[in-house]
């Protein structure tokens, strides 16, 4: 502050006004040397003693006029921190090397020199900007909340923060108090009711309905909420955000209540829940709830689906999703397809990255629905496939039909999508279909899947049939087919259909039902030689060896988890995975079994259960999904010491949660 060059203006009219006084006495005595020239050597002896003294006199002025700045200054400082003092807001000063220089009493009182540290060393850490600053907050400890605002500032010659501390407890306890009891809307829904409600008395129906409602609305008077029943099998639900928080740490004990009625009854009795409290509107919440509702029915039901912002968090799911015996969805779904092919001029059917025998085999049927209306048909595939899922197309592309039928991603670019509809077969997410891009291209769109459903779904579909009983897509549309006329399949096409459903289902073991055998005596028609299906599964020696020594290789977990790590590199090395964790199932005692492997630079999971172990859930802490008793992951740029680690610690926490 007190720096010369600061006070320019001063300096000049000191020099100025004893220059102008200097000037007029020389040119006086230069007159004088003028006129009388016997007086030149006494002038210049006036001269010099004049400009000594104007000198003298200039340099005290500067003194003195740098004093009073000084002076004046140090004035400024000291009403300043005397200002800062009595202002009943905590203030204070720290230098460059967080070092208090100056605080005043309320902050000496009220903050802890921690607390300051830590707010100075955020300010401190801007480095490089001309003008660091701060505004947070932070809890100061007994329930305290305070705002902290910091600036960088020029103080006494050298830079420094000064920081200010805005107490806003009340403020924080009242949005506290407003985000705990924001009203929470939640649909709550009982699975299969009419399935399971089949059959049985008038008397008894009401007696299990009763006991069901009974304690539904015991669990919500526990939370202080409401329930308002829509329908024999709906619920809507008012809870407070809190009371959320609460169900959420049990677990939603209520999907556990309602089990012990199964238990007592022996029918398979469960609810499924949606409930939302993020969005700005109750009606915006009761959508989102709804949302949510038709996840966890989309992964089996049994279980409460939590929506906050743009994630989901769930509880439960150990369900593997009764088979629905009605067909009339089934039906109903079969005429709108139909209708929805008459009204374009071409149909696009894809599947997932990675095309299986699933995918391939759903995709034909879609496309002899297709052809029978007449429609411009393409299938398109992915341009990594395993081995089987070659031969598949293989023996269909022997066929003229086909010629140009089966595209790949490749070949996309040169295709028109105007007045299009695409059929997504076997996966419900976008991100998993070999173009993602692509989905967006088209404005009408239909998805037929059997996967548990997952946060990501493709929401603006004209039509889903998305039913997580079924064995295999295959198996949903190969029902679509059968309510349709004048479909006649080719002995080549039921056997790839039939393959589809035999992949999945693991030889008929897994997640078959009644309506699984009844499409394979349908496909049977369509004359399918099951011999022909086993030689598209049939492997050779090196492939053989290689399941072989993962399965050797296997670490076994608490007697009844299996880990494989194989670092073995085949072409077909996710399919070998996959069929090599099966096979560790077979060994006895083991409940569920992983298997990993690395592809280019990804490690690829491949987990399965006999049932016990939700290997679903596993997979989804890690980015992955599928089903109870199937699933899959895939993890970019680690390697596999790094993944099997990721995968122990996934199992875990399930065993923990379990």
């Amino acid at each position: 502050m007190s720096k010369l060059k600061k006070y320019k203006w001063l300096d000049f009219s000191i020099f100025s006004v004893k220059v102008i006084y200097m000037s007029i006495v020389i040119i006086i005595c230069l007159l004088l040397s003028i006129i009388k020239p016997l007086t030149l050597y006494v002038n210049c002896i006036i001269i010099f003693l004049i400009s000594i003294i104007l000198i003298y006199t200039c340099i005290r002025e500067l003194k003195n006029s740098r004093y009073r700045i000084n002076e004046l200054s140090k004035g400024v400082d000291i009403v300043l921190k005397d200002s800062l003092s009595m202002v009943d807001i905590p203030i204070v000063i720290v230098s460059e090397g967080n070092q208090i220089i100056w605080q005043n009493n309320v902050c000496k009182h009220i903050i802890p020199i921690d607390i300051i540290h830590d707010c100075s060393s955020k300010i401190i850490r801007q480095k490089g900007k001309k003008y660091e600053s701060l505004n947070t907050t932070t809890d100061i400890g007994n329930g305290e909340v305070y705002e902290v605002i910091g600036n960088r500032i020029k103080f006494s010659d050298f830079d420094c923060f000064l920081i200010s501390f805005i107490n806003r407890t009340e403020e924080s306890t009242l949005k506290e108090l407003l985000e705990d009891t924001k009203t929470a809307v939640g649909i709550l829904f009982v699975d299969n009711y009419e399935e399971t409600m089949q059959g049985l008395e008038d008397i008894e129906r009401a007696e299990i309905s009763s006991k069901l409602e009974k304690e539904i609305r015991n669990w919500i008077i526990e939370h202080n909420g409401i329930l308002n029943k829509l329908d024999k099998d709906r619920y809507v639900v008012l809870v407070e955000r809190k009371q959320v928080d609460k169900m959420e740490k049990e677990s939603f004990k209520i999907l556990e209540r309602i089990k012990a009625i199964t238990d007592k009854t022996k029918l398979p009795l469960t609810i499924s829940l949606g409930i939302s409290y993020c969005e700005s509107t109750l009606d915006e919440r009761y959508n989102a709830s709804a949302s949510a509702l038709d996840i966890a029915l989309g992964r089996g039901g049994d279980q409460a689906v939590v929506k906050k912002d743009k994630k989901f968090d769930f509880y439960g799911g150990s369900n593997l999703g009764l088979e629905k015996t009605s067909r009339v969805r089934a039906r109903t779904i079969s005429q709108a397809l139909k209708e929805l092919i008459e009204k374009v001029d071409r149909v696009y059917i894809v599947g997932h990255k990675n095309t299986d025998i699933d995918c391939v085999g759903a995709s034909i049927g879609i496309y002899k629905i297709a052809k029978s209306l007449n429609k411009e048909t393409y299938i398109i595939t992915d341009t990594k496939l395993s081995s089987s899922t070659k031969v598949v197309l293989d023996i269909i592309k022997e066929s003229d039909e086909y010629n140009d039928v089966i595209i790949t991603k490749d070949d996309i670019k040169k295709q028109d999508f105007s007045n299009s509809l695409l059929i997504i077969v076997d996966t419900h997410k976008k991100s998993y279909t070999p173009i993602p891009d692509l989905v967006d291209l088209f404005d009408k769109k239909v998805v037929i899947d059997h996967h548990r459903r997952g946060p990501e779904f493709i929401e603006d579909a004209l039509l889903t049939y998305h039913e997580i009983y079924a064995s295999s897509t295959c198996e949903l549309v190969s029902e679509l087919l059968m309510y349709l006329d004048n479909i006649e399949l080719s002995p080549k096409e039921a056997e790839s259909i039939y393959a589809g459903i035999v992949i999945d289902t693991k030889n008929f073991t897994f997640k078959t039902g009644v309506r699984t055998f009844e499409v394979a005596a349908y496909l049977k028609k369509f004359g399918l030689d099951l011999t022909e299906v086993k030689q598209i599964f049939k492997n050779d020696f090196a492939t053989y060896i290689a399941k072989v020594n993962i399965v050797k290789n296997a670490e076994v977990i608490d007697g009844q988890i299996a880990i494989s790590v194989s670092e073995e590199s085949y072409d077909d090395m996710p399919v070998i995975a996959a069929q090599a964790a099966d096979e560790l199932l077979s060994i006895s005692g083991i409940l569920a079994s992983f298997v990993l492997c690395k592809v280019d630079n990804v490690v690829m999971i491949s987990g399965r259960s006999m049932g016990d172990i939700n290997v679903q859930l596993i997979m989804e802490k890690i980015g992955g999904g599928g089903h109870l008793t199937f699933a899959g992951a895939q993890i970019a740029n680690v390697e596999l010491d790094e993944a099997k680690q990721i995968l122990l610690d996934s199992i875990n926490e399930y065993i923990k949660n379990e």
